[in-house]
């Protein structure tokens, strides 16, 4: 998955970062960043949005204003819970599982897919790649190579 981060402040933006960091979720303060990302993060500063696209909105400010979009928006105040969080982005990730009309990215799929499952085994093994590896089945030398890859470096977990 893919974030904007508009609006953030220093402590927002820190503590946002590392927070989507750690569940696997690349993020930017650039829109330019991506095609088009899955979500944006709003920060408290931000009174009024207004979207030309219909993406899902996770705002830290609780009274908002939202232009064109009424449904798909998250009042979500830091500190975020790891409860909360997963709930908002398990839903998010609900929105973008719809048949596309213009059809699907398997390689994408893959690639998203294999990088989750690569950050996940790490997180259970505390950062340990031999570990990791093994529990994913495949050679340690072939995980670190994927790894590289996906830029997943192992200090993060």
């Amino acid at each position: 998955m893919k974030a904007w981060l508009c609006g953030l402040g220093e402590e927002e933006y820190a503590s946002v970062s590392s927070i989507l960091t750690f569940v696997g979720v690349e993020h930017s303060t650039s829109l330019t960043a991506f095609q088009l990302p899955d979500f944006v993060v709003l920060g408290e500063a931000v009174q009024s949005f207004e979207l030309d696209e219909m993406i899902p909105v996770v705002s830290l400010n609780q009274s908002i204003d939202i232009v064109n979009c009424s449904h798909n928006v998250w009042l979500a105040p830091l500190p975020w819970r790891s409860q909360l969080l997963s709930s908002i982005l398990k839903e998010i990730k609900q929105l973008h599982t719809f048949p596309q009309t213009s059809g699907v990215n398997l390689n994408l799929h893959v690639r998203h897919l294999e990088a989750l499952l690569i950050r996940q085994a790490l997180v259970s093994t505390q950062g340990v790649v031999s570990k990791a590896a093994q529990n994913l089945q495949i050679q340690r030398t072939t995980l670190i190579e994927k790894m590289r890859r996906y830029n997943i470096d192992k200090s993060e977990f």
